[in-house]
Parts: structure tokens; sequence; C-alpha cells
């Protein structure tokens, strides 16, 4: 059951009050850019409120991770490979050694042979009457920055009946330092049985298949329709209340303090780089940020965020624009891509959304965001009360009174743009050790500096709620 959670209460802020300040010509983003439509059902969208398994949930032990991990060594890796083996295995997803090299392998025929083959071996039921690599068709639909997509479909069977299309995902390069693989799949598995996100098909050593959605992407401006707005705020709810099949301690464990430090002390890392190798950068870097006070900024939001009464849910942390579908059968909303998805508070998954309203990865500077974008104080109650609307008709909240639901909007706000700031700082971050460890055609520095520029621009007005 989620319980209601009111702090004392506070008159909620008036529109003008709440404008967020303009994009400062000095502050110069993130996440990939959109993909188009990545995943197809071969069932409807599923609208009603997810029935969740009756197991719990027990994970590995992020949540207690610390300083220690925050460089890992072969073991550990060895570790988590063997119980990423162990969870795929139970929940029955095939499992392969090989690999795909893109780089070596390019885009004609090799790849496609090193795909069928994987294929053949993961899905022989509907994929070994294809013998021929010329007969799949891979369409790159992403080469995103953690990511590489291909959509791949083959020919008929002998009885006329095609293989389905399937989604192949191959991990980037540089990926795996900040992204837990072991816990993306443990939370794909357990979301694709109750309808939350697409299945996982099969897994090979830098990569997997993934049920194809018949779906259509959304763009930068969908997130600002009302009606969309609200349908994702729904579609947050689904994925939130996934958190009622964790066990009590990971159930009371968000990382998000635990992943700001250590992504602090990887960009420390590449500033520590900079300095030596790249001056120029560094000191663009140090016109915005002091790399060493970012550690006090996070130990000070902890102590002002962390006793807010903000609900602990299982959180995607990602859903930017690229991450969020609408499916074309029944134009339901699906929310994909869980690279970055933990326990954790629910007002960053709600602060961490409205940010990426800011943002357009299609424009010829992906990089830069438009805070003047981020929601008003109306379109953030639009979406609260749907999100809210969405956990009484689930029955998981009685109807409240009209001052009760007030007062539960009034929350939902101060929360959500109080941890925006740790939105900023995260995302910051992430843009100075991504510059550090990847060559894609982006302004990683560029991205970063922007999101710790308007998180000193807005520190004190949010905290001030």
């Amino acid at each position: 059951m989620v319980m209601y959670v009111l702090p004392p209460s506070k008159d909620i802020l008036p529109d003008s009050h709440y404008a967020p300040p303009t994009t400062s010509p000095s502050s110069t983003r993130r996440s990939p850019p959109a993909s188009p439509s990545v995943h197809s059902s071969p069932t409807s969208g599923r609208r009603d409120s997810v029935a969740l398994a009756a197991e719990p949930i027990s994970s590995t032990d992020d949540s207690a991770e610390d300083a220690r991990s925050f460089v890992s060594d072969g073991s550990d890796r060895d570790e988590r490979r063997s119980y990423l083996h162990a969870l795929l295995t139970e929940n029955g997803i095939p499992i392969s050694d090989e690999s795909i090299d893109l780089a070596q392998l390019g885009k004609g025929a090799p790849l496609q042979t090193r795909v069928l083959a994987i294929l053949t071996e993961l899905l022989p039921q509907t994929w070994s009457h294809v013998t021929n690599p010329d007969q799949i068709q891979l369409e790159r639909v992403s080469g995103a920055m953690t990511n590489c997509i291909f959509f791949v479909s083959g020919p008929p069977a002998q009885d006329g009946a095609k293989p389905p299309k399937v989604l192949l995902r191959v991990y980037g390069s540089a990926a795996d330092t900040f992204i837990k693989r072991d816990r993306e799949m443990f939370w794909l598995c357990k979301m694709g049985h109750v309808g939350v996100a697409p299945r996982l098909l099969g897994a090979f050593a830098n990569g997997r298949f993934e049920q194809y959605l018949d779906s259509t992407t959304l763009t930068k401006d969908d997130l600002r329709d009302p009606s969309t707005s609200r349908q994702i705020a729904q579609a947050m709810y689904k994925l939130h209340k996934l958190i009622q099949n964790c066990d009590a301690h990971e159930a009371s464990s968000p990382d998000l303090w635990i992943k700001l430090r250590k992504w602090h002390h990887l960009a420390s890392k590449a500033v520590t780089e900079f300095k030596k190798n790249q001056p120029e950068r560094y000191a663009k870097l140090r016109k915005v940020v002091n790399i060493k006070t970012v550690a006090a900024e996070i130990d000070e939001l902890e102590a002002k965020l962390s006793n807010i009464g903000s609900p602990i849910v299982f959180a995607h942390n990602d859903a930017q624009y690229g991450n969020i579908l609408r499916k074309n059968k029944d134009g339901s909303i699906i929310v994909v891509d869980y690279e970055y998805s933990s326990v954790n508070y629910r007002g960053y998954d709600f602060g961490n959304h409205f940010c990426e309203w800011a943002a357009d990865y299609h424009s010829p500077n992906p990089h830069l965001m438009n805070f003047e974008k981020y929601p008003t104080q109306s379109e953030q109650l639009s979406f609260f009360s749907a999100y809210l609307d969405a956990q009484i008709e689930a029955g998981d909240v009685p109807p409240p009174s009209p001052s009760t639901r007030a007062s539960l909007l009034n929350q939902m706000y101060k929360e959500t743009n109080k941890f925006a700031l740790c939105s900023h700082l995260l995302w910051g971050l992430w843009g100075i050790m991504q510059a550090g460890e990847t060559n894609i055609d982006f302004d990683f520095v560029g991205y970063g500096l922007q999101r710790f520029g308007q998180y000193y621009r807005v520190k004190e007005k949010y905290l001030g709620l």
C-alpha cells in the first residue's frame, strides 16, 4: 500500500515566483539523441494498473555500495558476471557467450552473419529456419551514447510464419563504467513479467535482444502536451509501484547519494586528467564549478532532502523524451531503456523528468538546454494530479478530500523541485566523466557546465520551497 506522506503545510508558490531564470549565454547537455520508435509488441498495450508478481524481489548489494566499489577490480566483475548468468537462467532467459564488435564487423555481411549466429543460438524456435545471413534485415535506429540499437527482421518459414521482429541492443564500450548491467537486467526481468517494459528475449556478452514494440518515440514538444504529460505521469506510477515487490531492505535504500558520490569520484579523476592534458577544457570548467566543492553540495542536499517525506519508489531516473514511447495500436505510453533505473526518491524521478523538458537532442547543438522550458507550476500540478489519480484508480490510496488532495499535490511540487537540484548535479558530473571516457560527437563538458550552472542559479529558490 502506498501511504500518503504530508510534511508541514506550506502554501504553493505562484507561477511568477517559480519561473526558472533564462539560460545564461555563458552557460552551456546529455542523454542519447532520441531514437525513433525503438520497440513491437504482439500484445496490446496495457492501460490498466499493473498486476504485480507475488514473490518479493531480492536484489544485489547496490544499496550497500560504498567508496570501496568506486573502481571495480577483476574479481568484482567476475562476481557480477556469475550473478547475471544465474539471474537470467532463473528467469528463463537464454544466454550466449558470443559478442558483437561493431567496429570490426562494420555494417554489411559480416555483421549480418554474426547477428544471425547469435539469434539462432538464443532463439532457435523462431530463427533456426533462417540460414542465409543475407535474408535478415538490420535497421540501425540509434547510435546512442551508451548503446547502438537495431531492428532485426527475417524471412518467413515454410509455413509462412515470419519470425517476430526483435530489437538488438549492443552496449557501448565505456558504458559499464557507469551502468551496472546486472542491475539493469534484474529490473528488466521483473518488469517484462508484469508488462510495463519490453520483454527480455536473450542476452550475449555485450548486448541483448528485446521485444520490439510497434510504437513512436515522443518528441520534445510531446512532453509539453497536457494530455501526453498526464499519460506519462500515469505510466510513471506503474513503474514506481514496483517497489511493492522489493524486500524490506531494498525498498528502504535509495541509491541517489551513493551514485552522486560515485560519479563525483569519477568526475574528479576526469578533471585531474583535464588539468594535466587539456588545460583549455580545465579552464572552461573552473569558470563554472570547482569539482572539489561539489562533495560539500552533495552532503548538504542529503542532509536537507533525505527526510522531507518523498516516498521511495522504483525510479526510471532517465525519463527523457527519447525513452518514452507511444504504442501505435492503442496510444498508450510506455517508458523504456532502464540503464539508470534504481530504487530512488519519487521526487528525483519527477524532477529529473521535468529537467528533460529543457532538452532538444535533435537540434544542431544537442547539448544545449533551454531552462525556460522547465514546466510551470500549473503544468507540474496537472502532472501530479494525474499521478495521484493513477494511485486512486489502482486502489492503492483512498480518494482524498479536496484539502488533502491539495496538500498532496503541494508535497509533490516541493519535493520535485528540491530533488531537481540532485538531477542537475548528477548529470553535470555525468557530462564531465563522459568527456574523459568517450569520443562521441557531443559536447559533454558544455552539457555538464549547463547543468552545474542551473544548479547554482536555482539552488536557494528550490531549497526554500
